[in-house]
């Protein structure tokens, strides 16, 4: 009896051990390791990078090591790391398989220089740490192994030899990890062309810094002046974001590093708004506006007190939610600016359109709304680089209206006739726009039909080349309804012209009452044809358009004269993606075509044969090899 129960304990330790093993084995088998097999830099993503957090933020490289056979991490369900704004330490790891023949020295980066901890442990096959380095921006930059504005470790391993590099990682702001495997050669040259790139948007910022601040040193003018500021700080933020500020400037101070981002957010943000206020008059021409900007204002400084407090991701989240806010106010504020006949406003309005995309993308990466990408990467510099070329154009021609404006006076010797120069330049501004309202008043009665109140042929010879060179170049399809009034001149002869365009205007209100998209366009094409124009419209969307008009019509009551006129109507139905080998003109005679093939067959029917235009194609050129 004894010994059946020892039995029966040792079949349970041997299933208990089996299932302790498949999950061992489970666990690692979800690591997919990184192959080095090229020289040019990698990027470990997805399956190739286990996560796992730490929400307490006190576990060591053991315990990790520990976790990672039982099965604790996951694998990265992006593309690259990113986990916005947490308070959890995260663990990251990454094994690597060297098969390189010849290449052994190989070097492991994080490519985001403001994460506050970074803790960089090389470990062998057999576990033992090679190598451990604690980083990041709240240490001092010494603490790097390598001296570069990321975070670099040298990672040695022979031709089939394998490690796993562990990534510690915790941060106030937002935590993006995009991580990369190269080789020192293929990293000095990223370097190169990296620096290369920043030496250029260095040197404009700095031409533009310099050109503005002689032309305040000269003119004296508060406008300058904030502008100046403005460059200035948000230079030093983006060398702030881009890790080089810390290398260069404050290597020994990471408090002061940490700080820098949301204090030039503030300070840029008020600076810019002062120049706003000041460069617009908002003052003096919108006080409403005026108003609004002073909030802004407050809100830009009210940075500074929650970051004082020690709230530094609220003071970054605050400060990044208030740099995209401005923007869109600024584009509102100069919209009505413009309105209102400002025309150094639509500086503006370009300059900050620009950078809002910049910016919002971004933030948007901040905030771990969308993934890193070219757009989130270097977006904040295109468009910066764009507002600040506008806004130098903006002072420039502010200046030269200034200057103009002295002539003026210097020409009047009288504020009587500066008046009436003023008045008389309003009027001149109203007459004209008056006569640009009465031309397009004109041109848009020469593009109607008088008696269906449609478009006409004048109207297709000027605006189809524009609707099918867009079709063309966005390769969007494209479709043409060529529509005629079944038996008009029976119509005509049995109730009179009269009837006919009673009988006219009622099948154009029809086309007009089905036809809702503002890109369609119909016309009349001539006598009791009528042309439906359809952009981005597949053959089915067409045909859908087409019977409704076809039912529509066959379903009107139409009298004259007392007396009651059947109407139906035969429509020829062309749909195509227009090629650059496309002829408009064969698609017009295609729509044609298949109208007199709908009146063949019997009249008030729609036919659609969408293939048939290949047959109006020319023929492709035989190239050489089929010859």
């Amino acid at each position: 009896m004894q010994e059946s129960n020892l039995g029966r304990i040792g079949w349970g330790g041997w299933l208990m051990a089996w299932w302790l093993c498949a999950l061992l084995c489970g666990g690692v088998a979800r690591a997919e390791p990184l192959v080095l097999d090229t020289l040019v830099a990698v990027q470990p993503r997805g399956a190739q990078v286990q996560v796992l957090e730490d929400a307490s933020g006190s576990w060591a490289l053991a315990q990790v090591q520990a976790a990672a056979r039982t099965g604790a991490w996951q694998p990265l369900a992006s593309e690259q790391p990113s986990f916005g704004y947490s308070r959890s330490t995260f663990w990251l790891r990454v094994d690597l398989l060297n098969r390189h023949p010849t290449q052994a020295a190989w070097q492991f980066g994080v490519l985001y220089p403001l994460l506050d901890e970074v803790d960089l442990y090389v470990v062998d096959a057999q576990g033992r740490v090679r190598q451990h380095h604690a980083t990041g921006d709240r240490r001092r930059f010494d603490t790097r192994p390598i001296p570069h504005p990321h975070f670099y470790v040298d990672v040695p391993l022979r031709a089939g030899e394998a490690g796993t590099v562990y990534v510690r990682l915790r941060s106030q702001g937002s935590l993006q990890v995009p991580l990369v495997v190269t080789t020192p050669t293929a990293r000095l040259d990223l370097a190169r062309q990296e620096f290369g790139w920043m030496g250029l948007y260095g040197g404009a910022l700095l031409a533009m810094l310099l050109y503005n601040l002689m032309l305040f040193v000269s003119l004296r003018d508060r406008s300058h002046l904030y502008y100046v500021g403005y460059l200035s700080v948000f230079g030093l933020a983006q060398l702030t974001l881009n890790g080089m500020a810390f290398q260069h400037l404050w290597p020994m101070h990471p408090d002061w590093g940490n700080w820098a981002v949301p204090v030039c957010m503030s300070t840029a943000g008020l600076l810019l708004s002062l120049f706003a206020r000041d460069f617009l008059g908002l003052r003096t021409h919108a006080p409403r506006a005026d108003r609004l900007m002073q909030g802004l204002q407050w809100l830009f400084l009210s940075i500074l007190p929650v970051l004082w407090l020690g709230h530094y991701a609220n003071a970054v989240k605050l400060g990044t939610v208030m740099t995209m806010v401005a923007p869109i106010v600024l584009l509102g504020i100069t919209a009505v600016m413009l309105q209102r006949g400002h025309h150094q406003a639509r500086y503006f309005l370009a300059a900050f359109g620009g950078l809002l995309i910049g910016l919002t993308a971004a933030s948007l990466s901040m905030f771990d709304l969308v993934k890193p990408n070219l757009l989130t990467t270097y977006g904040l510099q295109i468009g910066s680089v764009l507002e600040f070329v506008l806004l130098s154009l903006a002072l420039a021609h502010r200046l030269k209206l200034a200057q103009d404006a002295h002539v003026r006076l210097q020409t009047a010797h009288a504020a009587e006739l500066e008046a009436r120069v003023l008045a008389r330049t309003q009027d001149l501004d109203k007459a004209l726009g008056d006569l640009r309202a009465a031309n397009g008043r004109l041109q848009e009665l020469s593009q109607r039909d008088a008696l269906t109140g449609l478009h006409n042929r004048q109207f297709l010879a000027e605006r189809m080349p524009e609707i099918w060179g867009a079709a063309v170049r966005w390769k969007q399809p494209l479709g043409l309804l060529m529509i005629d009034i079944d038996h008009f001149k029976q119509v005509n002869d049995r109730h009179g012209h009269a009837a006919g365009d009673v009988a006219l205007k009622a099948v154009a209100e029809v086309i007009s009452r089905i036809m809702r998209r503002p890109g369609d366009h119909a016309m009349r094409y001539g006598g009791e044809e009528f042309l439906v124009v359809l952009p981005q419209t597949h053959a089915a969307g067409a045909m859908h358009m087409a019977e409704r008009i076809r039912q529509e019509v066959s379903a009107l009551t139409v009298t004259h004269g007392g007396q009651q006129i059947p109407l139906t109507v035969s429509i020829g139905v062309a749909c195509t993606t227009p090629g650059p080998r496309t002829a408009m003109a064969m698609m017009l005679q295609l729509a044609d075509r298949l109208l007199y093939q709908a009146k063949a067959e019997g009249r008030n029917r729609c036919v659609l044969q969408p293939t048939a235009l290949s047959q109006l194609r020319p023929p492709e050129p035989v190239s050489s090899e089929q010859t």
